[in-house]
């Protein structure tokens, strides 16, 4: 068992994600040395002291190593992995590192489909202004914090917990929030009941003295949670839950609604975050919070304050004066979730949305879900799917499969193709005149698109940097 509080040097490889570059800093944070590699290096600037490599090499790995942690994308055959192997230093991947630092803490994993990013940013935020000092996670960049990373100094850790290879099952939280559920990560799990059976061990690992919060209108979260020994806290926008929103309308770029808690109306809250899901992703935190003690004042404080987290209708810049609004959604769920927030945030404008599937699989087995939103959109740009690393195998799947259904479904669609970000970008550049918000929904690098058509890229700064060839194939 590796003890932290021992670690003087660790390096990691993977920098690039984002899981693994809030434990980076994390770990900088105590005085720790650091170095890092990936393929491609995030802009130094934003990253704390210490020896950055680009490309993955054995040589990579110091020999003095207490440590190394790898990105679950990062495949055993690295050379940087099996280097720390030849030495016998102890490696472990991000899931397991995360257990390990969170382990001290009173912990609260936030997980579910969609929403967690925003929903553990939030709740973050809550106990911040409730002077509950937490440390938090999260797989996104938070405004006011180190990035990805909130340093607190209390016994409480909130965490971003991912389902992907179930992972969230390294934990061992005191709270789990479950945003919502439904198929995704398909190249691993099976079917739904496949991702259902590991949420309900998840579930099955917190005691009776422990809590769990759920979104009560999502069946499939009832259903997991049915036999939980948990305290259970339950919140939606219908009835019979313990956090209820109603009334929810938006105007002038505001959403507003009334909250009731166990039968106690809180008042009217507002919030710059669009869209019906995002009132679900508030619900959660505010639920969980208040479930800890938290006050009303702090709700309403951090309602009308937070604007969000990175690439979640992240408005990057305008493109000739109109809107560009970057978004992670990457399953059909959250793409129409995403369009109908666009729409109702700018009611009557003309929106053009450019989407990127993000991995095949996941692109074949929700083919029709795709189709279905992508039908009932008025103009849209395809970009051919996006490619993971070490997670693909050869399938014979398009972008182009989405647009012909689509277009087959609903021949008033308007869909056209781009086999690449620079294809779509000459795309919109050509077509902006027509319209006056553009939305770029996508995991992966559909974010670079936004970036490029509102702003140049971010120079690094001055850190110590080596190049190499080697192994670039991760």
């Amino acid at each position: 068992m590796v003890d932290v509080n021992k670690l003087k040097k660790v390096h990691f490889i993977g920098i690039g994600g984002i899981g693994v570059s809030a434990l980076l800093r994390l770990f900088a944070s105590r005085d720790i040395a650091i170095s890092g590699s990936d393929l491609t290096l995030p802009a130094l600037s934003t990253l704390p002291q210490g020896t950055y490599h680009s490309g993955h090499d054995g040589a990579h790995v110091p020999s003095d190593a207490d440590l190394v942690i790898y990105s679950p994308a990062v495949p055993d055959a690295n050379p940087e992995r099996q280097a720390a192997r030849e030495r016998n230093t102890q490696t472990l991947s991000y899931p397991e590192a995360l257990a390990l630092v969170t382990a001290p803490y009173n912990t609260i994993a936030v997980s579910g489909t969609h929403g967690k990013s925003t929903t553990t940013a939030l709740l973050g935020k809550l106990f911040e202004a409730g002077n509950l000092d937490p440390t938090v996670i999260v797989g996104a960049e938070v405004p006011g914090w180190e990035r990805n990373l909130r340093i607190g100094k209390s016994t409480l850790c909130i965490v971003e917990a991912c389902e992907y290879r179930r992972h969230m099952l390294q934990l061992s939280p005191q709270a789990i929030l479950l945003t919502n559920l439904e198929l995704d990560h398909p190249d691993y799990y099976k079917d739904l009941a496949d991702i259902k059976s590991a949420f309900a061990d998840y579930i099955a690992k917190l005691s009776g003295e422990d809590l769990l919060i759920i979104n009560n209108d999502d069946a499939n979260l009832r259903d997991v949670a049915r036999n939980t020994d948990a305290i259970t806290v339950y919140y939606g926008v219908g009835e019979g839950a313990d956090l209820v929103a109603s009334n929810i309308g938006e105007e002038a770029g505001r959403q507003s609604f009334e909250l009731s808690w166990k039968g106690t109306d809180l008042g009217v809250f507002t919030t710059l975050l669009p869209g019906l899901y995002n009132v679900y992703n508030i619900l959660g935190a505010v639920a969980t919070y208040l479930s800890y003690g938290g006050n009303q004042d702090a709700v309403q404080k951090v309602l009308e304050t937070f604007a969000g987290v990175g690439r979640r209708f992240e408005v990057v810049g305008t493109l000739d004066g109109k809107p560009v609004i970057s978004d992670y959604a990457h399953h059909p769920t959250a793409l129409a979730a995403v369009t109908e927030a666009a729409r109702a945030r700018f009611p009557g404008k003309r929106l053009l949305v450019a989407f990127r599937p993000h991995q095949k699989e996941r692109t074949i087995k929700l083919m029709p879900q795709f189709i279905d939103v992508v039908s009932q959109l008025p103009d849209t740009i395809l970009i051919e799917i996006y490619d993971v690393a070490g997670r693909e195998e050869a399938q014979g799947v398009s972008s182009r499969d989405i647009a012909s259904g689509a277009k087959e479904k609903n021949p008033a669609a308007h869909v056209e193709f781009a086999e690449d970000l620079t294809r779509a970008e000459e795309l919109i550049r050509n077509k902006a005149s027509n319209y006056d918000v553009i939305l770029v929904a996508g995991a992966g690098d559909a974010g670079k698109l936004a970036e490029s058509l509102v702003a140049p890229i971010t120079q690094p700064g001055l850190f110590e940097i080596h190049e190499t060839e080697t192994n670039r194939n991760t």
